[in-house]
């Protein structure tokens, strides 16, 4: 709810920019309950559905628990996608605002959630099982700060000379 409140008039001008609409402060805040109860409704869905297959599926490998969040993850999407659709619908233009029946397209809508989820899912599953390398090579460079000094030196240099080309 609160990260909502706060960030949903940057998503918002975010929008309308890339779409070339105007951008009014009144319309930053448009599309306020549906983003909210999409938040809320996935929120519930991660905590309900991750529960759920932790319980049935009980992973004890680092993958088995990656799988598990990547699928959460997932069902989460699904399950919060129809608020997409309405926060969608109620952000038309006033002067192209389709009839709902118009609007909704299920193929599109089946198709665009279930890339979408499955991309989320994905990510974050390949995430969770990158991180522990991520903080290891992270506290390394931490503590050798020589090493991390030439390393991104050399970086540099290999950038500069391969955009030169």
């Amino acid at each position: 709810f609160l990260f909502c409140t706060i960030m949903l008039p940057v998503t918002n001008y975010r929008f309308r920019k890339s779409m070339g609409w105007e951008i009014k402060p009144a319309l930053l805040y448009q599309a306020y309950i549906p983003t909210v109860s999409r938040d809320i409704i996935y929120g519930w869905a991660r905590g309900v559905v991750g529960g759920m297959l932790s319980a049935s599926l009980a992973p004890e490998s680092m993958v088995g628990k990656a799988a598990v969040f990547g699928l959460t993850i997932w069902a989460a999407c699904i399950i919060s996608s129809p608020c997409n659709e309405w926060r969608g619908y109620t952000l038309q233009p006033a002067d192209r605002k389709l009839p709902f029946m118009e609007y909704f397209k299920p193929v599109n809508y089946a198709r665009s959630t279930g890339i979408g989820a499955t991309i989320m899912g994905v990510a974050l599953m390949v995430g969770m099982l990158v991180t522990p390398y991520a903080e290891i090579a992270f506290a390394f460079l931490k503590e050798n700060m020589v090493y991390t000094g030439v390393g991104l030196v050399l970086l540099i240099v290999l950038v500069s000379r391969s955009s030169k080309k």
